[in-house]
């Protein structure tokens, strides 16, 4: 008869090797991406990104700075994104090394920032789009957030903050709220 110690480690090899199996089963490979299907995955892969990013705000006008945060929490202000539309050439797409999803890096054909013009990633799983896009004339970055539509090739989605560069060193160093959003979309030309 076998002892409760050796019945107990085939249960749990045997749990080992179901478990093992299933997710071998829900891995694809796509070139030198591993994509994980969990019925979550959006399908995004990095070519999806790749091309020249154009960002319109299509409700324009000026928004306030609100519950700063950082080097200057008592900052005034406003963002003003009137008649801004920009188009960013080549944009970069890597991976994460911290989360599962692609990180975007754009410049202005004349880079305005040395960090990036356009920074941000979208989600493998969701498509879930987090960016910012650097005005120059209020030295900072708009913050929007919304989804990337792969058919459409279009993030549709809101700006609700702002990182500002409050002594010009090319770094924002104070986060900040708007007092109203912004309504953006990106085009992936």
């Amino acid at each position: 008869m076998p002892s409760r110690n050796g019945t107990l480690r085939r249960t749990t090899l045997l749990g080992m090797m179901v478990l093992s199996l299933g997710l071998a089963a829900s891995c694809n490979s796509s070139g030198n991406t591993t994509i994980i299907n969990q019925n979550l995955d959006c399908g995004l892969t990095r070519f999806d990104l790749l091309g020249n990013w154009r960002v319109d705000y299509t409700t324009s006008g000026t928004r306030g700075l609100t519950n700063c945060t950082g080097l200057v929490p008592s900052l005034t202000g406003s963002i003003d994104t009137t008649g801004i539309s920009k188009t960013y050439s080549g944009v970069d797409v890597f991976g994460s090394d911290g989360s599962a999803s692609f990180k975007v890096l754009g410049f202005e054909s004349t880079p305005q920032n040395s960090q990036g013009d356009l920074t941000g990633s979208v989600q493998a799983d969701s498509c879930l789009a987090f960016f910012r896009a650097w005005e120059s004339d209020d030295g900072a970055y708009v913050q929007c957030i919304g989804t990337f539509d792969r058919t459409a090739r279009q993030i549709i989605g809101q700006c609700d903050s702002a990182e500002v560069d409050t002594n010009a060193d090319d770094t924002p160093d104070t986060s900040c709220s708007l007092s109203a959003t912004y309504d953006v979309v990106v085009d992936l030309l």
